[in-house]
């Protein structure tokens, strides 16, 4: 059976097979002693991918013994989740929005927070006429690939200045079919944007931890996701004075700038919006009631 040593990878005895139900039980032990968040979870998804099934399917799975081959597999995984390694690293894509998502160490792992964004910048998209669309930091390009499957008339840019995350993203977008409808452009959001015209909807998840804080988050992020995706400055707002700046007079009379923020940020990004001459008109919690999205017009009136 497979057997996990902290932290070293553990070895396997193939005196005899281990089910799966097993498996999973001793796997869901030591990644708790590993610091591991939701242990039991975990290592359902990792079994998924060892065993090429869905979640759903397990059940019907815990009496079979893993094969040899799984069983090393299976070793592998854990071993590297009980090194903090992200899952979505191990098993190599995300789901957002009910959208699957390769994801590696060039882009930051989309969170369930951000899915709030991207149903309303959707809404929204599809509500207008042909919609211009900008992704600021598309990452992945989980907000731009949501916005264009569900707001089929919307022209999407997105935009990224990392060369490593825009090749995940042109890749994300071609897995769903559009590779047509989403023109990327490698560009900094400081800088003159390479689009035309005045642009409808903007959306954007900078970056915002405060540069302090980067050293205490968990493993998973501090040492795996980019850290040009979560160091916002000292204070962690230099990215929304940017985006303030520079693209609320991009924005059309009727546009809107969508932004996620970080817990306690929301009244130091309104003041920003305000002193920048735009006006917030929501901002929104997230389902931990935390606000979490700013939304905010050109206009201040």
């Amino acid at each position: 059976m497979g057997w996990f040593s902290l932290p070293e990878t553990f070895v396997s005895s193939q005196a005899s097979r281990v089910n799966v139900k097993d498996s999973l039980q001793h796997a869901a032990k030591v990644l708790v002693n590993a610091g591991v968040t939701s242990a039991d979870i975990n290592a359902q998804w990792l079994m998924t991918h060892v065993l090429g099934c869905r979640r759903t399917e397990l059940a019907l799975k815990l009496s079979e013994p893993l094969s040899d081959e799984e069983q090393a597999r299976w070793d592998e995984v854990v071993a590297k989740r009980i090194q903090r390694i992200p899952l979505q690293h191990i098993i190599g894509t995300v789901d957002f929005c009910g959208i699957e998502l390769d994801v590696n160490e060039h882009v930051l792992i989309p969170r369930p927070e951000t899915e709030l964004l991207a149903e309303m910048a959707w809404v929204v998209a599809a509500s207008m006429n042909q919609a211009s669309v900008l992704d600021i930091g598309t990452g992945s390009g989980c907000l731009a690939i949501a916005v264009a499957l569900n707001a089929r008339k919307a022209t999407v840019h997105a935009l990224d200045i990392s060369a490593n995350a825009l090749e995940v993203a042109r890749a994300n977008a071609s897995r769903h079919g559009l590779k047509e409808r989403i023109t990327f452009h490698e560009a900094d959001m400081r800088e003159p944007l390479p689009v035309n015209g005045l642009i409808d909807l903007i959306v954007a998840n900078p970056p915002y931890v405060p540069s302090r804080d980067i050293r205490d988050l968990e493993p998973e992020v501090r040492d795996h996701d980019p850290h040009l995706s979560l160091d916002g400055g000292e204070d962690g707002l230099d990215y929304y004075r940017s985006l303030a700046e520079n693209l609320l007079p991009c924005l059309s009379a009727e546009g809107r700038l969508m932004m996620e923020i970080g817990e306690g940020q929301a009244s130091g990004v309104a003041d920003i919006i305000g002193c920048s001459g735009g006006r917030v008109l929501e901002i929104l919690p997230d389902l931990n009631n935390v606000e979490r999205i700013v939304v905010a017009s050109a206009v201040n009136s």
